[in-house]
């Protein structure tokens, strides 16, 4: 019986130490995804902004507005503070000195416990130079104001004590950013712009890359595996290196086929409807130009061919059969297996393409065919930016790119799944 009551003992203890486990390891998770959420949180509340609210030091995670008042002859009026001083005694020496306000620190008790209140200042004894948290008494404090009244009186300067200057902080959230943000700049446009690119670099790396990937895992053919080695070499080059000579071949490639078809139609400028530009057939400013280099991808094709190379061969065998050659084994048989895959894939490559940055900077410089990244960078000048609009522009960008990933986040489940399963 005591056995039998210390083994009932020992499994609830285990059972609820099991519990505080799964519990604290959760609560870890939490904080860290909430960790990760920060920026966008950031992002948000900077777009909900004013453009002063977005450049304040310390910064605010809740857009407020201060309004300054004060009663000045027997009338209220809104006030801006130019200059906050205050007369304080030093406590060690007893001398008297006008000083910045904010400079002055007050430290109150501790949760309600006993104690008197500190004050503290860092009086200025020089160039750059301070003594830091000399104990004082602040004897008076006054405040230089303008007034901002519309009336006849807003460009008075008047000096009030600072124990009559009312400052009201409220919730300020300016939903007008986002209306200005899309008429300041073209952004309808855009978003056809990049969704066109975007879809079909999705669609084109879909075809391109289950077909490589179909010939690498299921046809046999001499030197197959040292091909697909040097195929994956290729991930091996970093971007920047390729970039100065595609852009050649891009640039100079209208010229080469006006020359070899004796035409200048590769390089006019294309109109749609006769007024909406379209660019041009190939070279710079072009559709073709932004698409084509990622029209293929080896991270793509490595990562089907994985894939494909854990179908059953059964089912190949048998349509083969059944008469079906290459492409139809391929169409009939290995796409409708391989949705999960192919759905990951055109998630990840949608999403790359959404946000692809250097490429269209470099060959596009018409307005008119900027994606929404590049067209962003319109709010960053060299002398100021407007951060405000910047981080409205931000959300509606990325508005359609989190709606892919949510639509599309059960794909990276299976496939994580799948790939566990298969070893």
């Amino acid at each position: 019986m005591i056995s039998s009551e210390h083994e009932l003992s020992l499994i609830a203890r285990r059972r609820v130490w099991r519990h505080v486990r799964l519990a604290a390891r959760y609560v870890v998770l939490s904080l860290v995804g909430f960790t990760m959420l920060l920026p966008f949180i950031w992002m948000v509340s900077t777009s909900l902004k004013s453009e002063e609210a977005s450049v304040e030091i310390p910064p605010r995670w809740i857009p407020r507005q201060d309004e300054t008042h004060a009663v000045i002859d027997g009338q209220e009026f809104e006030i801006r503070v130019i200059r906050d001083t205050s007369v304080v005694r030093r406590l060690d020496t007893g001398q008297e000195l006008e000083i910045y306000t904010p400079s002055i620190q007050r430290r109150r008790p501790f949760w309600g416990l006993a104690g008197e209140e500190k004050v503290t200042a860092n009086i200025p004894v020089g160039f750059l130079e301070f003594e830091r948290n000399v104990p004082v008494e602040v004897l008076s404090s006054t405040s230089l104001v303008r007034i901002v009244d519309e009336g006849s009186r807003r460009n008075e300067l008047v000096s009030l004590p600072s124990d009559e200057v009312t400052t009201v902080s409220s919730i300020d959230l300016r939903w007008e950013n986002y209306p200005t943000t899309w008429s300041k700049l073209p952004f309808g446009r855009s978003y056809i712009n990049t969704i066109l690119v975007a879809l079909t670099v999705t669609a084109g790396q879909l075809l391109t890359c289950s077909l490589a990937a179909f010939a690498f895992a299921r046809l046999r053919f001499p030197l197959r595996d040292k091909l697909f080695l040097g195929y994956l070499a290729t991930m091996m080059i970093p971007g920047a290196v390729t970039l100065i000579p595609v852009y050649i071949l891009f640039v100079r490639m209208p010229d080469a086929l006006n020359w070899a078809f004796a035409t200048d139609w590769f390089s006019r400028d294309l109109y749609f409807l006769g007024r909406f530009y379209a660019g041009r057939l190939v070279g710079g400013n072009s559709y073709f130009a932004m698409m084509a280099p990622g029209l293929f991808s080896a991270y793509g094709t490595f990562m089907l061919r994985q894939f494909f190379m854990g179908l059953p061969r059964e089912l190949e065998d048998a349509a083969r059969i059944d008469g079906c050659g290459n492409l139809r084994v391929y169409w009939h048989v290995t796409i409708p297996l391989s949705k999960v895959a192919l759905a990951t894939l055109g998630t990840f490559t949608f999403m790359n393409a959404w946000r692809i940055f250097m490429w269209p900077l470099i060959i596009i410089s018409r307005e008119e065919m900027l994606p929404l990244q590049v067209l962003l960078q319109r709010f960053r000048g060299q002398y100021e930016s407007e951060y405000a609009l910047l981080m409205a522009g931000s959300i509606i960008v990325l508005a359609p790119m989190l709606m892919v990933f949510l639509l599309g986040q059960k794909y990276f489940v299976k496939g994580i799944q799948l790939g566990g399963v298969k070893g």
